[in-house]
Order: structure tokens, then C-alpha cells, then sequence
């Protein structure tokens, strides 16, 4: 697939920031969709080329309810087209719940104190790897929380206890990690380690409601986060995975800034990521949660679709927070 990436107001630049609040949303604003151009973006992804976030809002922009169905049926043919009826399933495995942040809608906040905090010993680290590959897992997303023990060398030294792990003929094929962004010098020994995917997750493109969620903490700063596969590229890191939590601002503009992630990678690295995930936020102990942009079943199983149209080649994460009716049809 060839994408030729387009030229935005902030320039593609390596280790530089590249969301603007106000071009996203003009993209929203002065787009509208019809029909005919519907269907013909739809045919663009289906001849498998990369869509156009102006292609991206007119998607989002469709509310006739047949279009939406057409949207949906041409991501479900999309997938099968490339992907056949494939569905490749991984397990968490969270090596310890410590952190140094207070985002407000984590019960893992640092200012929880009701919170029995705990990282598992190499044994313990052993015994649930042995349990995993008991019921035949072979894949592993090991999940981190950002704490100054939770540090490169730690996180390396935990990947290569993983993979030492052999019982009754089960092996973790891959241990994929989702941790705190890192300098490019902390990147390099994670990638030392052998790991498969390295995932970050920016929760939120738009800066006023980042600062909001993220008062303290390394967390709080939008850009170092923002830039974290920037650095991991430099580092040699060309395996990521790239996510949203939907709920914590609008959708729309979540969405169209999450594909304008995609295209900064592309431009800059000529690699996009290899998984997206879309979790919707969840009610969570001592979480402070606004609803107003609560994401809708409709509306997350139409942006789930529009992602598939939007990247063809990148790897869906479906959590298994969603209730079995929205997996159904979401992964259908």
C-alpha cells in the first residue's frame, strides 16, 4: 500500500509535535457528506488506499442511517478481504499497579489510598506466565505502571523472564508491552529485551482536556507523551501500537486526530502502527469521569468502522471490557 502523506499546518517532523486543536476540528466543521461521496470513499479503502482525513470527516459527518450501514458493510468486507475470518487474541498480564500519576479517571491514581499497591515477585511473574500457557496463551500484552521502579532496565530484565518460561510444552511466542513513554536511551533497552508490539496510548488528543485529566505526574506533559514513538522509532523500535480512550472528549475529534497520528509515523518513518485500540472509558474506583462525551454503541461500532476504512493494514484491538453484543458485532 502507498500513502502519500498529506501536508498539514504543523509540519510532519520527527520528535516534534504534531496535533493542531483547530485544523482538526476545521476538518469536522467545514466538511459535509452526501451520498455520492460516500460511496466513493468507500471504493477508495476498498481498492485498499489510505483515506485522507478530509475522506475521514466525511465519514464522520454521514448520519443517514442506510450510508452508516454502507460505511459498516465496507469494513466488514474490508476485513475480510485482508484479514479472511483471522482473529488473533493476546492476555494481559499487569506486572504491578504503582504509579507516580493521579489521572482522574484511574483507580489506579496515585491518590488512591484505599488502593493495596503491589508488584509481583519473579515467582509470582513465573507462576501466572505458567497459568497463561496452561490454557494456551502464546501472546502477552505485560502491562506497567509508570513508577520510578518500573524503569527500562526493569522492564527488559521482566520481557526476558517471560520468555524464559517454559511448561508442558506452552512458550510465549510474544510479549508485547504497554508502559510509560521513555527517553530514546530507555527505549533502546526495552528493545534489547526482544519485545513485540510497544503500545502507548495518548488517552487524549486535545491538550485542554489532557492538562485537565492529567494534573501531576510525568503524565501531565501532552508533548513527551505525544512524541513517545517518535523516540521509540529512533531507538529502533518499529513495532507500535497506538490508542484512544474514547469517552474523555469528543469522538470526532479523538478519532480524526488519532489518524492524523497514523500519518505523522508514515510521513516521518514511512511505518504506521501496527495496532490500533479503541477502549471506551469505564466507571472506576475514586475516578472523576464527566459523561458528556460518553461514546454510544452506535457510535462506537460507526468509528470502529471508519478506523478499519481509514488503515487498512493495522491490527483492531478489541478489548474485553465491551459486552459480548458490541464484540459480536464489532469484530464481525
Amino acid at each position: 500500500m502507498k500513502f502519500t502523506p498529506e501536508k498539514y499546518k504543523l509540519k510532519d517532523e520527527q520528535m516534534k509535535p504534531f496535533i493542531d486543536p483547530e485544523e482538526i476540528w476545521s476538518f469536522i466543521h467545514k466538511t459535509t457528506s452526501n451520498p455520492d461521496e460516500v460511496r466513493k470513499i468507500i471504493k477508495k479503502s476498498l481498492a485498499k488506499q489510505r483515506l485522507s482525513l478530509h475522506d475521514v470527516a466525511v465519514l464522520i459527518n454521514t448520519k443517514d442511517e442506510h450510508l452508516v450501514n454502507e460505511i459498516k458493510d465496507g469494513a466488514r468486507e474490508l476485513k475480510k478481504m485482508i484479514y479472511g475470518n483471522r482473529i488473533v487474541l493476546f492476555a494481559p498480564l499487569y506486572v504491578g499497579n504503582k504509579c507516580q500519576n493521579d489521572c482522574k479517571y484511574c483507580g489506579l491514581r496515585m491518590s488512591n489510598k484505599e488502593l493495596q499497591r503491589k508488584t509481583m515477585t519473579r515467582e509470582e511473574l513465573r507462576q501466572n506466565v505458567i497459568s497463561l500457557e496452561d490454557v494456551g496463551q502464546k501472546r502477552l500484552i505485560v502491562v506497567f505502571g509508570e513508577h520510578i521502579e518500573y524503569n527500562a532496565e526493569y522492564i527488559a530484565e521482566t520481557i526476558r523472564e517471560v520468555y524464559k518460561v517454559r511448561h508442558n510444552n506452552g512458550a510465549i511466542r510474544r510479549a508485547n508491552v504497554n508502559a510509560a513513554p521513555f527517553d530514546i536511551e530507555g527505549f533502546k533497552i526495552i528493545k534489547s529485551a526482544g519485545i513485540g508490539t510497544y503500545q502507548i496510548f495518548q488517552e487524549t488528543y486535545h491538550p485542554e482536556t489532557y492538562s485537565h485529566y492529567h494534573p501531576s505526574g510525568r503524565k501531565a506533559d501532552y508533548n513527551y507523551r505525544l512524541t513517545a514513538l517518535d523516540r521509540a522509532q529512533e531507538a529502533g523500535i518499529d513495532d507500535v501500537g497506538i490508542g484512544v480512550l474514547f469517552g474523555l472528549y469528543d469522538w470526532r475529534f479523538e478519532l480524526l486526530s488519532l489518524l492524523r497520528h497514523v500519518n505523522h509515523l508514515e510521513a516521518c518513518y514511512n511505518v504506521g502502527p501496527h495496532t490500533i485500540s479503541f477502549p471506551r472509558i469505564q466507571m472506576a474506583s475514586h475516578s472523576e469521569i464527566s459523561e458528556k462525551y460518553l461514546v454510544s454503541d452506535n457510535d462506537f461500532e460507526k468509528l470502529v468502522a471508519i478506523l478499519r476504512l481509514a488503515v487498512p493494514y493495522t491490527g483492531m484491538i478489541l478489548t474485553a471490557r465491551e459486552n459480548e453484543a458490541v464484540r459480536d458485532k464489532v469484530i464481525e
